[in-house]
């Protein structure tokens, strides 16, 4: 076996997905956020909110407080990366306890700045398992709503393509439900991640994000085999779900193989 070789021990009741197809995802910044840049109050929240992440679980710990992300300004905790283009968020999401208010949200953000009126577009769960895409326009103006037919989803998947933002959202092992805005035009770079709102002023929620990835898709021509994006590895642990990243790189992992007794996986990185 090469250096090139990635091998992996595998336990009783754990399966691999390789996700090296069509996408790329950002690699994770070895910091106290993970792979977001900073984390902060947006608007002037009565109660200040935190954020954490695990390395361990890869799990992130958000609470925050805020009166509303609605009308024509927002107050929520929100944990961002700034970035450009093209791109997908996903995430598996739920509320700690059972909480003061059943219009607190959480869920995935973008907007251009951190200013309390600025436009944006999100994709929100609420307490009371309203989701929704929710969105202002222009700088001030009020928040409009689109309701998925879905309800208590905990998997949120926001892609924005171009000035379109489309939310998927599901109940985890089951078909995603989407709504889509057109026409939203937050510039090129922009803060995006995780936000919390208590909609209460004097409450703080907390929530645990799990399973979040920050993915580029290719650029138009890719061609398979020709072009490469590199290569996540990550173990699923098919009966609680849990999925956990174990290694990454830029090249492409390729004919995994199973060893002679069976206890480990064998995987090429660029036909080595």
């Amino acid at each position: 076996m090469t250096m090139n070789s990635v091998l992996t021990r595998i336990i009783r009741n754990l399966t691999f997905s390789a996700m090296s197809a069509l996408v790329s995802s950002v690699v994770a910044q070895e910091n106290s956020l993970g792979q977001f840049d900073g984390h902060g109050d947006v608007g002037s929240p009565k109660h200040s909110g935190s954020a954490s992440y695990d390395a361990a679980t890869q799990e992130y710990a958000i609470s925050g407080a805020g009166s509303n992300m609605w009308y024509r300004a927002d107050e929520f905790q929100f944990v961002w990366k700034k970035m450009k283009g093209d791109f997908i968020l996903r995430t598996r999401v739920e509320f700690v306890g059972k909480g003061t208010d059943p219009h607190r949200k959480v869920g995935w953000m973008v907007r251009p700045n951190l200013e309390p009126d600025a436009p944006y577009a999100d994709c929100a769960e609420h307490g009371d398992g309203l989701t929704s895409l929710q969105f202002r326009r222009a700088k001030g103006t009020n928040t409009e709503q689109i309701a998925l037919t879905i309800t208590n989803a905990d998997v949120l998947q926001f892609e924005r393509k171009g000035s379109t933002y489309i939310f998927s959202a599901a109940r985890y092992g089951e078909t995603f439900v989407s709504s889509q805005v057109t026409n939203m035009d937050l510039g090129d770079e922009v803060y995006a991640g995780l936000f919390i709102c208590s909609h209460r002023a004097d409450a703080v929620e907390k929530a645990t994000f799990r399973d979040v990835r920050i993915i580029r898709p290719v650029k138009q021509g890719f061609t398979p085999y020709r072009d490469y994006i590199g290569s996540v590895l990550e173990i699923l642990e098919v009966h609680t779900g849990k999925l956990s990243r174990i290694y990454e790189s830029t090249q492409p992992f390729e004919a995994p193989n199973w060893t002679h007794d069976g206890g480990a996986l064998i995987y090429n990185i660029s036909g080595r």
